[in-house]
């Protein structure tokens, strides 16, 4: 309050009255409102008056009364609280209390900005101190020895580690975290002569024998497989071998003038056996001969010629569906000439061993659809298994690269040779009762023709064979044979088969008689 009154005075001490100008001067210039003429007159009369003295005496009672009065009535005093602040880290920490194997730096801080000033003033919150990891470095740090090696008698790996001193100088322990490190390295602890062999103990497949092929390096064993028995594809099991492959053959080749003269040959010796079969054709022919026995030889001659004609045509292997008709055809009728050969030996059985009276066991066309039927039957189920391998490269014989082919050609044929032999073993092995009635005349032709079916099929045989190989060796000796056979075999044909029928035995004898010995009948 006292304050209060001196302000009043200093303020009112500034305001000087002047009645001679009516006006007052002011040294504040501020106060703007004090400047017109009416605020200096009035502020004049309340100086000479004293009326203004009351107001202001009013109002500071007024401020007394409340700032005495109030507080003491609520019985409060006025408390200020200032809570505590930290101060920054240190900028330095403390010296680092280790020089190696990890030591501890310490940074302060203080809680004095500000410090805690009142009855209820807060604390600073948090630590004071932190702690910081120093010269972490190990004492001295090295390698441990090396371990043992994991693999017993062979390859394996070994193992070391860091030990680190906790002192300088001090003992050496196992590093940790960060400073434990770990090195491996391959090892062999074979040794050739003092580990046991790899051997004891390993079992290998059936028909297989352990061997030992270690080095001074390693340990190792193979299986071997015995008794012959050889490894499968993928080394896991003894098999049997397979059958040896054989290599390619090589095309034969023969010299351009021997090639001239086998083919000379080759055809002269067709031609000479194809006059003497047309020949007996024509005989048979113009005597009218149609008998079952004289059917039968008769188409085993037709046969026969077209083998051989076959033979002469001249193909070229490089026309190939041409070279593969001809061999087809060479087969078809190699075959139904053999097929006749056994039905002739089937006929001179009946005859000679009194089966029948007279013209064998089967008609003609009996004898006709059998030979032929055969003959097509089994050239056509051979050309639907082996059609591809009919024809050579260099040649249109038969084809004697593929085995399934050779066994279709040469397995029919050799069981009609065996079966004809039997029949005409069996027909003249034994005594037979003889039958009444019987046609001596065809029993006479049924014994020659069994004598000459012995000499003309094995010929035939030995022919077709001989001819075969000659085409597929490309042998100037074998087509020389071949000729010479064929020229016996057309010879041969001609003599039996003429000599060995009743009717031109009979025309001949007497043509013999009239020509001759110039009788007169």
């Amino acid at each position: 309050l006292d304050s209060l009154l001196q302000e009043k005075e200093k303020w009112l001490g500034k305001v000087k009255c002047n009645k001679n100008t009516m006006g007052v001067t002011h040294k504040k210039t501020t106060n703007k409102h004090l400047n017109t003429k009416r605020g200096i007159d009035a502020e004049c009369k309340k100086k000479e008056g004293g009326r203004g003295d009351t107001w202001w005496t009013f109002g500071a009672f007024f401020i007394l009364a409340i700032a005495v009065f109030i507080p003491s009535t609520l019985g409060q005093k006025v408390v200020i609280n200032i809570d505590g602040n930290w101060s920054p880290w240190s900028t330095l920490a403390s010296p680092c209390n280790a020089s190696c194997g990890g030591g501890t730096q310490v940074k302060v801080r203080s809680c004095t900005n500000p410090k805690p000033q009142g009855m209820e003033a807060k604390d600073c919150e948090g630590e004071s101190r932190q702690y910081f990891d120093c010269n972490t470095e190990p004492c001295d740090m090295q390698w441990s020895e090396w371990g043992p090696c994991s693999a017993v008698c062979g390859r394996g790996m070994k193992l070391r580690y860091t030990k680190c001193a906790k002192v300088r100088n001090g003992p050496l322990y196992t590093c940790e975290d960060d400073q434990y490190f770990t090195h491996t390295e391959e090892c062999n602890s074979w040794n050739k002569t003092g580990c046991p062999s790899p051997c004891e103990g390993y079992e290998c497949m059936d028909f297989g024998a352990c061997v030992d092929v270690s080095s001074d390096e390693d340990p190792a064993v193979e299986c071997a497989c015995q008794l012959g028995k050889i490894f499968n594809e993928d080394q896991t099991e003894c098999v049997d071998p397979p059958p040896p492959t054989p290599s390619e053959r090589p095309i034969p080749t023969m010299k351009p003038i021997e090639k001239q003269i086998s083919v000379g040959l080759t055809r002269t010796a067709s031609t000479v056996l194809i006059i003497f079969v047309t020949i007996t054709l024509c005989i048979f022919a113009f005597f009218k001969i149609w008998d079952p026995a004289r059917v039968i030889q008769m188409n085993m001659e037709i046969s026969l010629v077209c083998a051989h004609l076959c033979l002469l045509y001249p193909a070229d292997s490089q026309m190939i569906w041409l070279c593969r008709m001809i061999s087809i055809l060479i087969h078809l009728f190699f075959t139904t000439c053999f097929v006749f050969m056994f039905l002739e030996s089937l006929h001179t059985y009946s005859l000679v061993a009194y089966v029948v009276k007279r013209d064998g066991l089967l008609t003609r066309w009996q004898n006709f659809c059998t030979g032929w039927g055969l003959g097509v039957g089994v050239t056509l189920i051979t050309v639907a298994f082996q059609y591809k391998n009919y024809g050579g490269e260099y040649h249109c014989w038969l084809q004697m690269d593929s085995y399934s082919l050779l066994l279709a050609q040469y397995a029919p044929i050799t069981t009609m040779v065996i079966l004809t032999l039997t029949m005409i073993e069996a027909a003249g092995a034994a005594e037979y009762r003889k039958l009444p009635g019987i046609d001596t005349r065809q029993q006479t032709s049924a014994k020659i023709m069994q004598r000459s079916n012995l000499v003309i099929m094995p010929l035939c045989y030995i022919s077709f064979m001989v001819g075969t190989l000659a085409e597929y060796e490309q042998n100037f000796g074998l087509y020389g044979t071949f000729t010479v056979l064929n020229g016996i075999l057309g010879f041969t044909i001609f003599f039996f088969h003429c000599t060995g029928n009743e009717k031109v035995r009979a025309k001949l004898g007497r043509a013999y008689k009239t020509i001759i010995k110039k009788e007169k009948f």
